[in-house]
């Protein structure tokens, strides 16, 4: 049971969704074309996605969700993901987006597993590019800093991973090519509640960038279904985040999320499905937001990617 729940085993806790936050794991990139991007088999080039304005989401918004893992005859909550959209503090351009997890439940009690893991980024709120992403990651007594800086007329992203208990660690710092427009793990899951999603299979691709690395990923609309989470009822609109079998993910599995059918696009459930077991994350407290995000100048639509 313990080598079940060790944490290097926990996928579900920390791939972001788009989610979802699960274990990243080493992953390779996959080549090839698709709806929704403008690609070449071995270095896609990708435009800027159209997006329609105000954001779906809006300043203030706040979405918990519980986290429960289960493989038989396992299944136990472990966690807890808090998603803020805020303002960034002084610039109009931009809007940031932040996940804290943290480990609750068995996964602290039994098996003395203590997770505080925070995820920020900085995006363009014209085109959600974006700017910087950070990983503040306490696990146990592990501690360790993240930051990845893009550069988007180059483009290129600067990535550095450090100890930041250690004093005057520079840690270890890469360089390289990156997409002219470019989502991370976690701008990616708000970048998906601004597609249309009406064509059954159809998929959006984009690239995502972690550590260092550009991968190519991609969402199709499974179909539309009435469910129930915590005693709510939704129409939601079922998703397939295709990022496993070496897209982002290098093993097999399945992640499907349930996004509201309505103008918010709030996901309200997903489930991720690997050979460890299942993650399901249930939304549990939701604050809309009080502030809508507009656009802060026009753009040239003509080189932007629809739906």
């Amino acid at each position: 049971m313990k080598n079940i729940l060790r944490p290097s085993r926990l996928v579900g806790f920390r791939v972001l969704l788009f989610g979802v936050l699960a274990a990243v794991v080493s992953s390779q990139p996959v080549a090839g074309a698709s709806e929704g991007s403008d690609t070449t088999t071995k270095s896609p080039k990708v435009r800027s996605f159209a997006v329609r304005h105000p954001l779906p989401f809006r300043y203030g918004e706040r979405l918990v969700y519980d986290v429960k893992f289960s493989r038989f005859p396992i299944s136990a909550n472990i966690g807890e993901l808090t998603f803020t959209v805020s303002e960034a503090t002084g610039s109009a351009e931009h809007v940031k987006f932040e996940v804290n997890a943290v480990s609750k439940g068995a996964l602290a009690s039994l098996f003395g597993v203590k997770v505080n893991d925070t995820f920020t980024t900085l995006a363009d709120r014209n085109d959600l590019f974006i700017y910087s992403s950070i990983k503040v990651l306490h696990e146990n007594d592990v501690r360790t800093f993240e930051e990845a800086l893009f550069d988007r007329n180059v483009p290129k992203v600067r990535y550095n991973s450090r100890n930041p208990a250690v004093p005057g660690d520079a840690g270890t710092t890469v360089e390289q090519a990156t997409r002219p427009w470019v989502q991370d793990v976690v701008s990616a899951i708000y970048f998906a509640r601004t597609r249309k999603l009406k064509k059954t299979g159809k998929e959006v691709r984009f690239p995502i960038s972690d550590r260092g690395e550009t991968y190519d990923v991609g969402i199709a609309l499974i179909g539309k279904e009435k469910i129930e989470v915590e005693g709510r009822r939704y129409d939601a609109l079922r998703v397939d985040a295709r990022i496993f079998g070496g897209r982002f993910v290098r093993r097999d599995g399945e992640l499907h999320v349930w996004f509201t059918d309505d103008e918010s696009r709030t996901p309200v459930k997903a489930v991720m499905k690997t050979s460890n077991g299942t993650a399901t994350f249930v939304l549990t407290s939701a604050v809309a937001g009080d502030r809508d995000i507009t656009e802060t100048r026009k753009r040239n639509r003509d080189g932007d990617v629809g739906e």
